[in-house]
């Protein structure tokens, strides 16, 4: 029998045992002897052991080390099918005895794989139940994140669906750098435990824990989930989903699409709402930042102003911050195409020393680059740069709403309508009620417009400003709109309502902070029509 030798370091004794393995390989070694059965998920060893690479990597890097390890193991001792990675506990035990410390000196540059070795040690110095590390990284005090085993009701071998359900969720939150979240196998260990939301935030050192059931009957399955606060156990978001039971796999990408998409906006905004609660001048930069966002995204001129004072505030404190750098650019880009700026040059000089600062310090933070991408296309006119980062953000996390946002209106610049509408779909679908809901809406009008269909671009643009209220740079979009439709009185008081709010405004001050598209000149020459009917013009996106 092969043996795994676990306290002390790393070592393979036995027959057949191979003078060598992969760091991976090891840790993939380790972690399977110490699971019931020694069987683990595909999806579960990809994210253990690859968690600092996108979903896709991951899972090729999986395939590619399980190949290895099938050649230099003795044969039929490993094996692997489309869901799960087991070793054969006939031809292989583990060695639990000996001095030294679980895994000593062994590190693995994957944030799951290091909390469960954490939990594993703990569990040797202390016990049977794991105790997590309490909290995040003290630079940003990110929250942390529990997802609990999902309850099973139904079909007899809906158990297993359940646990890939609970995979799949957390290994699309764990693309999302807003928070940190708990390796599932430091959760494993809780499972037919005390199911009390405090109780299990206080073992594991979370701030929020998920919980969830999965209800199967023939076809049919619905899918709940519930996000708690762990202090008090306050429900913060519930829903449920339901879907056909098709493809097993394809139903749980899509709910864990789904779950990821909704329930970040809905944990952001509970942390928003926690920062409020300390002094400004208590607020860490992490926090700061989470403050400026509801200013940054109601579109409004004077709330962009405080969203920059926020997170001018978290660069004092964090100088090198780069989530605060990037919105703080973004800000500055509204500035410049909503025509919020005085002079023209100020604020597309700083949105362009940002975006220069904060680009080798984003690293895979994705929110990060979405903000950089909109930047870049909205201040800087440079579509294809503003492509290159917000595709590389959807590529670390699909599921993030703003960055499909951002991909619409870049379509939209790039004179691809029917693109931008597929963007904006799956923006919604992610994220229904999303803070910048108006601003999809806005997005499908132009496209609607660059279309032809004048009047239900209309019909868009005046429900986005039904939605957001304060975005009244949107006029221009629904003057310009109007005109092309043929709607010509109307489009003149559109106009007005534009004027009244942009006092200040310049046929030169539009020309120099416009982005410069050129996929729809009917609807620009519309714009410069407005100086010849004394009005004023606006931008967008």
């Amino acid at each position: 029998m092969l043996t795994i030798h676990l306290n002390g370091p790393f070592r393979l004794s036995g027959p057949g045992a191979p003078d060598q393995l992969s760091r991976r390989g090891q840790a993939m070694m380790a972690y399977l002897s110490r699971q019931p059965e020694m069987r683990a998920e595909r999806t579960a060893l990809a994210d253990l052991l690859w968690s600092d690479r996108a979903e896709e990597q991951a899972r090729a890097s999986l395939r590619q080390e399980l190949s290895v390890l099938r050649r230099v193991l003795p044969e039929g001792l490993l094996a692997a099918d489309r869901q799960i990675v087991r070793l054969d506990v006939r031809k292989v035990g583990t060695d639990l005895s000996g001095g030294g410390r679980f895994l000593e000196g062994f590190d693995l540059p994957s944030e799951a794989f290091e909390d469960w070795l954490r939990q594993e040690r703990s569990a040797q110095d202390a016990g049977p139940l794991p105790v997590h590390p309490a909290g995040p990284p003290p630079r940003d005090n990110r929250p942390g994140l529990a997802v609990m085993p999902f309850q099973s009701y139904g079909a007899p071998d809906d158990e297993m669906f359940a646990v890939g359900v609970v995979e799949d969720i957390t290994s699309a939150l764990s693309r999302v750098r807003e928070f940190h979240i708990v390796a599932r196998q430091s959760v494993f260990g809780l499972k037919g435990g005390d199911r009390d939301v405090a109780s299990v935030g206080a073992r594991l050192g979370v701030d929020y824990v998920v919980e969830g059931s999965v209800r199967q009957q023939g076809q049919r399955v619905r899918i709940s989930v519930h996000l708690a606060a762990a202090r008090d156990g306050r429900t913060i978001w519930a829903e449920h989903f339901d879907d056909r039971i098709d493809d097993l796999f394809d139903l749980q990408d899509r709910i864990a699409a789904l779950v990821a998409g909704q329930l970040a906006p809905h944990l952001r905004a509970a942390e928003i709402a926690r920062a409020r609660r300390r002094a400004p001048e208590e607020r860490t930069a992490y926090e700061l930042t989470l403050s400026a966002l509801p200013h940054f995204w109601s579109h409004r001129p004077e709330e962009n102003l405080k969203a920059m004072q926020f997170l001018s505030r978290a660069l004092e404190h964090a100088p090198d911050y780069a989530p605060a750098m990037a919105y703080k650019a973004w800000c500055h880009a509204h500035q410049c195409c909503y025509l919020w700026s005085e002079d023209g040059h100020s604020d597309r000089d700083a949105a362009l020393d940002l975006i220069e600062r904060a680009r080798p310090l984003v690293q895979d933070d994705a929110a990060s680059l979405v903000a950089l991408g909109a930047t870049c296309s909205m201040a800087a006119n440079d579509f294809e740069q503003a492509a290159a980062l917000v595709d590389r953000a959807l590529l670390l996390d699909p599921n993030n709403a703003w960055g499909w946002l951002r991909r619409g209106w870049n379509s939209v610049y790039k004179g691809d309508p029917a693109q931008a509408l597929r963007d904006f779909d799956q923006c919604e679908r992610l994220s229904p009620l999303d803070p910048f809901h108006f601003n999809v809406l806005f997005g499908r009008s132009a496209a609607m417009r660059n279309l032809g269909h004048f009047d239900e671009a209309v019909a868009l643009v005046q429900q986005g400003l039904r939605a957001g209220p304060g975005a009244t740079w949107a006029y221009r979009m629904l003057y310009g709109t109007l005109w092309l439709a043929g709607r010509r009185d109307e489009a003149i008081e559109a106009a007005r309502m534009w004027k009244g709010s942009n006092p200040h405004l310049t046929p030169e001050l539009m020309a120099a902070l416009l982005p410069k598209w050129s996929h729809d000149p009917e609807y620009f020459h519309a714009l410069q029509m407005l100086w010849t009917l004394e009005t004023c013009g606006g931008g967008e996106g």
